[in-house]
């Protein structure tokens, strides 16, 4: 019986050396993928990352403080070789097609073909914050996959393209690329638009929202019926998943933990409106509040964060995260396999919540070694 495989997404965040080592420890525990964020700015208001709030906070000085993913993975791949590597997930508002298509071929070549191009329609904080045009994502994203094929398939030859927001003309792409394939593109996806589109262009799916079976069943049936309407194959198709975990010593001391800090209260705010509601619970952000797409934490205030801990419960933290120790997580993620995912990358967050450690590398080694046992 065939079994799935795992990777590793880290914070790509400063100190350097906390970054690389995240990614080694990661491979040597077995994870055959090594992933990184694409982030201007992190999630967590930076009033809440204290010492007095989270020890992480006296490793890490800020939730700010990212890395270039490009330069990261590039490093990566020229020190840890034969492992896949890729952004988890980057976006065409602040890279133009080309030199997203660039970039990628370029790190196909040093990683000697295991560069992934991991992309999405994008998260508000990157984007509007920083004076950049922040709507039709989802367009967007389409012209992006489609010139970036299109440079990829040119053989150096011209070529033009008359988009909504890009206008090539007579452009120029004659890097050759790496044992003449492309570099794979997984798509971060999880309305139908954007499932018909990674049917149409990805080579592998990554969301990164908690769903039930039958959710990612469905979803992944909306996968192949966009492939479908362009006839393309999926025979090599990877169907994954981005678990966002907090391990611990069981689910219970994790949600004491995060029920009871100001940290698990400024996660919860990533989680929609709709969530909340469904609990019987007001989102401090308002209504409407679309979650982690919508957020930009400059404006997240202390009374924001002071409502949260007042009315947050177990259960929207539980809808935005995996927590517990590696047997909990693994048998919430298992049947997900049954429904059709093949690849888990594995982001554990639960250091933050408990200051880490070699508990945490114990764990996430256990983890890592548990679902690649899971059967398909």
């Amino acid at each position: 019986m065939a079994h799935i495989t795992v990777g590793y997404q880290d914070g790509c965040i400063y100190p350097l050396w906390l970054t690389n080592a995240g990614l080694r420890i990661a491979r040597v525990l077995g994870a055959e993928s090594l992933w990184v964020q694409d982030h201007f700015m992190g999630f967590i208001p930076a009033h809440v990352w204290t010492p007095e709030v989270t020890p992480a906070a006296k490793v890490v000085h800020s939730p700010d403080g990212l890395f270039d993913p490009l330069q990261i993975l590039a490093l990566t791949a020229s020190r840890i070789r034969g492992v896949d590597v890729g952004t988890a997930v980057t976006e065409p508002f602040r890279r133009h097609p080309m030199s997203l298509a660039q970039s990628f071929v370029t790190l196909d070549h040093i990683s000697k073909g295991h560069a992934i191009l991991g992309i999405g329609n994008g998260e508000k904080e990157n984007v509007e914050p920083y004076g950049l045009p922040w709507g039709r994502q989802v367009a967007r994203l389409e012209e992006a996959l489609t010139i970036i094929r299109l440079l990829w398939g040119s053989n150096g030859t011209p070529v033009s393209y008359e988009g909504q927001f890009w206008t090539l003309k007579d452009a120029i792409f004659n890097l050759p690329l790496y044992d003449g394939k492309e570099p794979r593109i997984w798509i971060a996806s999880h309305a139908p638009k954007m499932l018909r589109l990674t049917g149409r262009f990805g080579d592998g799916w990554l969301p990164s929202l908690k769903a039930t079976p039958e959710e990612y069943a469905s979803r992944l049936a909306a996968i192949r019926e966009g492939a479908a309407e362009t006839g393309r194959s999926l025979d090599h198709f990877v169907p994954g998943q981005l678990a966002i975990t907090a391990l611990g010593e069981s689910r219970d001391q994790v949600l004491e933990l995060a029920l009871g800090s100001r940290l698990g209260a400024a996660m919860s705010l990533l989680v929609p409106a709709e969530v909340w509601q469904a609990n019987g619970r007001e989102h401090p952000l308002g209504e409407n509040f679309k979650g982690f797409f919508e957020i930009v934490p400059p404006r997240v205030t202390e009374q924001h964060i002071d409502r949260a801990v007042e009315t947050l419960t177990p259960e929207i933290l539980l809808a935005a995260m995996y927590a517990g120790n590696p047997s909990e997580i693994r048998e919430e993620l298992a049947p997900l396999v049954r429904a059709g995912a093949r690849h888990i990358v594995v982001s554990n967050i639960g250091s933050s919540l408990s200051g880490g450690g070699l508990a945490d590398i114990y764990r996430l080694g256990s983890l890592i070694r548990k679902l690649r046992r899971i059967q398909v």
